[in-house]
């Protein structure tokens, strides 16, 4: 069975500082190739059993959770993966080869930023297990902005006041935000999803070690534990080459992938203003849902 897609075109806002047009999909903001994908590949992708998706919003948390999933599959503590990308392969993105995903040996990790609606519908139908992370909104428009700025894919040239605005309205790739996050709490229950808030993962990275473990059905010892941790915190990670961007995405040699990994950086870009109004769409979305967030520890 094939998702039923609507698609718009949206021209780009000059206000906003947008440098290419706004695809829409079913409601959501999608970069052309996630489009591409949805048009020529979702309805043929085929998913397996024991596969394992990432799943989040960018800029939440998706490489650190995926060289967690790592560690503990492979239970390999003595360096991160040199090619992490191609281990846990976007399905949507432009540099997938496609042909490759297929014949990955089993099990799979795979990776995607689309929302549970737009999710090949194998992914539902084999009930693969879902990873999904996302984290306080005013901290991802913090460093999507940075992100944004940083690829050379959207050479992104607005001030980061512009960049709330298309936040707030929705524009920003892969949003909306907020509804991305709602689609998949209202499945926080299901048996194959574990819902994850970064947060959380920041204040108590072993327990959130270990609750993965359990999700995905490896056991592991205490000073398997400790051995994650001491890959997957933020120092570690920031300083490995393994996991540096590939020249080709970076506008700059000193662009950073990961550059600070902190809660409530926000405080140093939004004013009273900004945090009213989000608050206020916060609110009206999520409304009865119960999904809150932690914006400060």
């Amino acid at each position: 069975m094939a998702l039923h897609l609507k698609y718009e075109t949206l021209p780009k806002n000059p206000e906003l500082a947008e440098s290419f047009d706004v695809y829409m999909c079913n409601g959501y903001s999608l970069p052309s190739f996630a489009v591409k994908f949805l048009k020529e590949e979702a309805s043929l992708f085929e998913a397996r059993d024991d596969d394992v998706y990432i799943v989040s919003y960018p800029k939440t948390g998706t490489t650190w959770l995926k060289t967690m999933v790592y560690l503990i599959r492979n239970k390999h503590f003595q360096a991160l993966p040199k090619n992490l990308d191609e281990k846990f392969p976007y399905i949507e993105h432009a540099r997938t080869n496609y042909s490759s995903v297929k014949t990955m040996e089993s099990p799979r990790s795979l990776t995607t930023h689309l929302p549970y609606s737009l999710l090949p519908m194998d992914i539902h139908k084999k009930k693969c297990k879902i990873l999904y992370i996302t984290r306080n909104p005013r901290d991802v428009a913090v460093s999507y902005y940075h992100f944004a700025v940083m690829l050379a894919e959207t050479q992104y040239k607005g001030t980061f006041n512009q960049f709330f605005e298309r936040f707030l309205q929705d524009r920003a790739t892969y949003g909306p935000f907020l509804h991305h996050n709602l689609e998949f709490w209202n499945h926080r229950n299901d048996s194959n999803v574990l819902f994850l808030f970064y947060e959380d993962l920041k204040q108590d990275l072993a327990g959130s070690i270990d609750k993965i473990g359990k999700f995905l059905e490896v056991s592991l010892t205490a000073e398997e534990i400790k051995s994650v941790i001491e890959h997957c915190n933020f120092k570690s990670m920031s300083k490995s080459e393994n996991l540096e961007m590939s020249s080709d995405l970076k506008t700059h040699k000193d662009a950073k992938f990961f550059r600070k990994g902190e809660i409530g950086d926000w405080k140093n870009y939004f004013d009273e203003d900004m945090i009213e109004r989000l608050n206020r769409k916060t609110d009206k979305v999520l409304k009865e849902s119960g999904l809150t967030y932690t914006y400060e520890v």
